[in-house]
């Protein structure tokens, strides 16, 4: 190993500006201290600022973790309130469907109905109060916020509650409506029926054994009994049944019973005419024999006459 006191240094010659260096001089320079590196102090410095950089870089990634993660938890909160709110918005469609198809539908035939047609009137009146309720108006789940989404589900709710109370009542309305209604033809129908009875009773006791045909009185006979357990169910189409059928059994009576009498007076007619004729015949019979009697008589007499001649 060379030290500074192997290195020789070369001169310069006469006459020439070229300096020869001596490798020994260039391992010198290499052993000279370097004035530009830092102090200890300041690679201290150094690092403390990397390091503080670091710091911050790292808070500042937290920061922004913290925020994306409390995003995207708030988005799932709002991805879950809208669903409630779309299931919700959903019941409430079905509900609000089923209550405009009642209305105009059944309560619609039912409100066509007036008041002189049913037994009490009441229930028209309070059946246009139900078709004339403001139903709520439409909603949606357009809102930005967990809290607006509560409030607007609540909503929701409130409008379910609505339409099924206003089913309810529309429903119960709409059938006090029909049934009124039918009570009251059931009462007509019944008024009729009795008249019709009046009329089948009467028929049945002036034709008893009156009729050509014994089976169409014993019908009405089974119909007017037929009628009176009709009237006490009051049920209105068994009573309209009831009722065109004895009216149709009285006809068929009634023409039994002429059909009775046109044969009667046929076969009155026929003896009338047989006992005229039986009375015509002895008649002719009895004088071709006065004929025949008279003509024996008178030859006999000419008998006589020749012989007191003779």
């Amino acid at each position: 190993m060379m030290d500074d006191s192997t290195i020789v240094y070369a001169e310069a010659e006469a006459g020439t500006q070229t300096e020869l260096i001596n490798p020994n001089e260039i391992a010198a320079l290499a052993k000279k201290p370097d004035n530009n590196k830092p102090p200890k102090d300041d690679e201290r410095k150094y690092l403390w600022v990397i390091f503080a950089s670091i710091v911050v870089l790292a808070l500042f990634a937290a920061v922004i973790l913290v925020g994306v993660q409390i995003h995207n938890h708030r988005q799932q909160q709002l991805a879950q309130e809208h669903a409630r709110c779309e299931s919700a918005m959903t019941e409430l469609d079905k509900k609000a469907k089923q209550y405009e198809g009642l209305r105009s539908g059944d309560g619609a035939a039912a409100g066509a109905i007036s008041d002189i047609q049913v037994a009490d009137s009441g229930t028209v009146k309070l059946l246009d109060e139900q078709l004339k309720a403001q139903a709520p108006a439409a909603t949606s789940c357009a809102v930005s916020s967990v809290d607006q989404y509560d409030a607007r589900i609540q909503q929701i709710h409130d409008y379910e509650e609505w339409y099924d109370a206003h089913m309810r009542s529309l429903q119960e309305a709409v059938d006090g409506v029909n049934d009124s209604k039918q009570l009251k033809e059931v009462e007509e129908a019944t008024a009729t029926l009795d008249d019709t009875l009046r009329e089948a009773q009467a028929t049945l006791d002036l034709t008893r054994g009156q009729v050509a045909d014994e089976a169409t009185w014993n019908r009405l006979s089974d119909l007017y009994m037929k009628a009176k357990q009709a009237e006490e169910g009051r049920k209105l189409d068994e009573i309209t049944s009831v009722e065109q059928d004895i009216k149709t059994a009285i006809g068929d009576v009634n023409a039994s019973r002429d059909k009775k009498i046109a044969d009667d007076e046929r076969k009155a007619r026929e003896d009338a005419q047989k006992k005229a004729q039986a009375e015509a015949d002895r008649r002719k019979a009895e004088n071709q024999s006065n004929r025949d009697g008279d003509r024996n008589t008178n030859q006999n007499n000419g008998g006589n006459k020749e012989n007191d001649r003779r």
